[in-house]
């Protein structure tokens, strides 16, 4: 397959006309075209010749059932073929050259615009904004398909988590274009299709997508804003669950990590450090012979006492399992395995063998019920061991030298693309059903380096082996976010660098940056210098360490921001300009060095080896507060910053109330119903900054079950004094303990109960909430 090469619409019959449900192609059959309005301005399209494509091999839908309002906009064809979304400039096809076929190919071409913007797209290292850009979308093993000089400089396309979505915005008009299908994807922004590098002249200016094969089908979702857009694809594809609280905490990886003496050293190191840390992850290592569903009897002695007193301590310990089987006659999963007639087929109807880390392997087919339920049963095995999550890994699927192609579905009678993008996917749904089937009451945490369309409701995505330089810790940040914006909120890139040799300059910069990214893990290969936080010297370290301790004082926001994700598909990491509109000198959608984490903070670290000064755009209107100072400064303008190697530029959004835990954190131990609340209010603000705080037990779904707390917050400033409304909409956990904290010269707080409008002055121990005393403290008590 070539990656740098796509379809183009040169060679494409276009249909001429719509009667009826039809399509017209000439002297070929028509297309049966099928437009259904899901409701609230989601539509699906679809076309159907079952002579040209007659297999439909979509196993995993979408919630097209998800959206109850009405529509305001209309989606059709006119008479000529020409799809249009009426009342939008943003989404027209291209007169006479809308729908088009090509053998089994597909094509979908639209009218672009010279000021369109275009992002999302999923995992791509092609920056935020899309513009002039061609793209596939097929899964693949990164450092395996290609050439590694590629990969150091970031230029390495298609990368791991094929996601066929094209968030489009013309002028203040949203839509998201979402392609329905499991195969290999090509889109095109208006690249560059001249040797000679001039444009197309004869050809009026077009976006277009499609597939190689495979039923047409896709998905349009208009928008007021980025914002609505994307809680809407969110809703289709799937929000992610309430994660649990500790897979939002700092985690340790290394290849080279093998069993009970290394995880022990860690866990040493870090309390010895007092350094939070939940995750003590473990690579291939800790297999015997690499073979999955194993643990080297050299590695552990008793496993499950080692891996209890981890857990008591804190840590949860999570190895990696990979789908490649060790062809073996004498080992049990492989024997299992063929008696279930589980594993793909070749061509010939025999195993398919491909060459991973145990050497010949094969492979489960997860496009198999039975095949998902195989796998499952071990992974359940796998939690009931002690293990506390999975990473999920050469689940592009690798196959080492083998061609790919041969590897089949559905006992062989599927060809390889109809499940090939989804293989990851169906490993994460087998992989979370196991250990819910363990631990029925408890949030699995699963993290796959592939994925797709969907796979945000089973597991998280770190973004594969990346490497230890600058500009892959400039790319990470444009990667994030447009994975966001493309349904998989829950990721983040290998701290600092997986491949190559990390300094300490750099280490700072990478924690420093991603200290809030919504997965945060340190990993690195085997053979590369040592980059636990302690290996770059005390200096280094204490910076390091300050940060992390930052992101676990930060946790009860943090969590606000899942619990948004998983009830209406919010986006946690974002762009600018999801939340503000452009102002004058301020192109949002052009910033992509800067972002937001929930409603709240805004970070604008520094990327560049050795500058300690940038300039930071405060969007909007009101003012922000410097994080390092508690000065409150105007938006809606750019100023320059200076910093320092301890320090980060970090601003709260003035008008917020931003939940902490109090003091300093220097354990993984959290607690949701014991916080400071951080009234971000400063002197003649005349806003009122509301929170619904939610707080549980962070592990269990007994918040599923009402057994949580929920309470709404209001705050208001009068000269020095703080006014706080406290409403308890839901009771259903342990009391909340609060502590007030104030800035810019507030001095004082009056709380007043909703029920009953009781009213006290706050003092330390003074006054209670719940049954507890609620303490009142001045700010600023975190510094950056």
């Amino acid at each position: 397959m070539y990656f740098q090469k796509i379809r183009h619409p040169s060679n494409f019959r276009f249909a001429s006309g719509h009667a009826g449900d039809a399509l017209q192609l000439g002297d070929a059959a028509p297309l049966q075209a099928r437009v259904r309005d899901l409701g609230e301005d989601v539509f699906h399209v679809e076309f159907r010749d079952d002579a040209r494509w007659p297999l439909d091999p979509r196993l995993l839908r979408m919630n097209d059932d998800a959206f109850a309002g009405a529509s305001r906009h209309r989606l059709g064809f006119d008479a000529d073929g020409t799809l249009r979304l009426e009342g939008l400039n943003v989404f027209t096809g291209v007169p006479g050259a809308c729908v088009g076929v090509c053998g089994k190919a597909w094509l979908v071409q639209l009218a672009r615009h010279d000021d369109m913007r275009f992002y999302g797209q999923g995992e791509k290292v092609t920056g935020l904004e899309k513009s002039g850009k061609r793209a596939k979308f097929w899964n693949l093993d990164v450092w395996g398909d290609h050439p590694m000089p590629v990969i150091i400089d970031g230029q390495a396309d298609p990368q791991y988590a094929a996601i066929p979505y094209l968030l489009i915005r013309n002028g203040t008009q949203w839509i998201g274009v979402l392609v329905d299908h499991p195969g290999n994807v090509f889109m095109d922004t208006g690249s560059n299709w001249f040797f000679s590098g001039r444009d197309d002249l004869d050809a009026p200016p077009s976006l277009w997508f499609g597939a190689d094969e495979g039923v047409p089908a896709f998905y349009v979702i208009a928008g007021e804003s980025m914002a609505s857009v994307t809680r809407r694809l969110q809703r289709l594809v799937g929000v992610t669950p309430l994660p649990p609280l500790w897979s939002l905490g700092h985690h340790q990886c290394r290849w080279g990590y093998a069993g009970a003496r290394d995880l022990n050293a860690l866990d040493a190191a870090f309390a010895e450090h007092e350094f939070p840390n939940d995750g003590l992850w473990l690579d291939i290592d800790y297999m015997e012979d690499f073979k999955v569903f194993t643990t080297s009897p050299a590695q552990f002695g008793d496993r499950a006492a080692e891996l209890r007193a981890l857990t008591d301590k804190g840590r949860r310990v999570v190895p990696i399992l990979d789908p490649g089987v060790k062809v073996a006659d004498d080992y049990e999963v492989a024997e299992s395995g063929t008696k279930a007639d589980i594993f793909c087929k070749n061509p010939e109807g025999r195993p398919y063998v491909g060459f991973v880390w145990p050497g010949r392997t094969w492979f489960p087919d997860y496009s198999l019920p039975e095949g998902r339920a195989w796998w499952a049963g071990y992974a359940r095995q796998f939690r009931d061991w002690g293990f506390g999550a999975a990473w999920i890994d050469m689940n592009d699927p690798s196959t080492g030298a083998a061609e790919v192609d041969d590897m089949r579905f559905q006992h062989g009678k599927w060809d390889h693309w109809t499940y090939h993008n989804l293989y990851a996917t169906g490993m994460a749904q087998a992989t979370w059903e196991g250990f819910k089937a363990a631990r029925p009451d408890e949030r699995p945490f699963i993290l796959s380096r592939s994925a797709a369309t969907g796979s945000s409701r089973w597991t998280a995505l770190w973004t594969g082996d990346n490497w230890s330089n600058w500009h892959h810790l400039r790319l990470c940040i444009p990667g994030t976010l447009n994975l966001a914006l493309s349904g998989l909120p829950f990721n983040g890139p290998d701290v600092p660098g997986f491949g190559g040799h990390a300094d300490g300059e750099l280490a700072v910069a990478w924690y420093k940056a991603g200290m809030l990214f919504p997965f945060l893990r340190n990993h690195s290969c085997k053979g590369t210098v040592p980059q636990e936080p302690w290996q770059f010297g005390p200096q280094a370290l204490a910076i390091i360490r300050h940060f992390v301790r930052l992101r676990y004082k930060l946790l009860p926001y943090l969590y606000q921001l899942w619990v948004a994700q998983a009830r209406d598909g919010t986006a946690v990491m974002r762009p600018l300009f999801h939340d503000f509109d452009a102002a004058d000198g301020l192109e949002l959608d052009r910033i992509d060095d800067q972002f937001l984490v929930g409603p709240a903070i805004m970070q604008a670290p520094l990327l560049h080896q050795g500058l300690q000064q940038r300039v930071v755009a405060l969007p909007g209107a009101g003012r922000w507060m410097d994080a390092g100072t508690g000065r409150f400064v105007r938006a809606g303008r750019s100023i320059n910053v200076r910093s320092d190697a301890a320090s980060t530029p970090l601003f709260v959004r003035e008008g917020q109330l931003v939940p902490m835990q109090p003091g300093e954190r220097t354990t993984q131990f959290n607690d949701l119903a014991d916080i400071e609340l951080h009234v971000v209010l400063g002197a003649g603000c005349a806003d009122e900054a509301v929170l619904d705080y939610t707080f549980d037990d962070g592990l269990t779904d007994a918040h599923a079950r009402g057994e949580r707390g929920v309470v709404r917050l209001r705050a208001t400033r009068t000269g020095d004094a703080i006014a706080l409304r406290v409403e308890a909409l839901q009771s259903g956990w342990k009391p909340l303990r609060v502590r007030v904290v104030g800035y810019d010269g507030a001095s004082s707080a009056v709380v007043a109960l909703a029920s009953g409008d009781v009213t006290q002055a706050l003092a330390p121990d003074a006054w209670t909430f719940a049954g507890q005393p609620l303490a009142v403290g001045r700010g600023p008590v975190f510094t950056v």
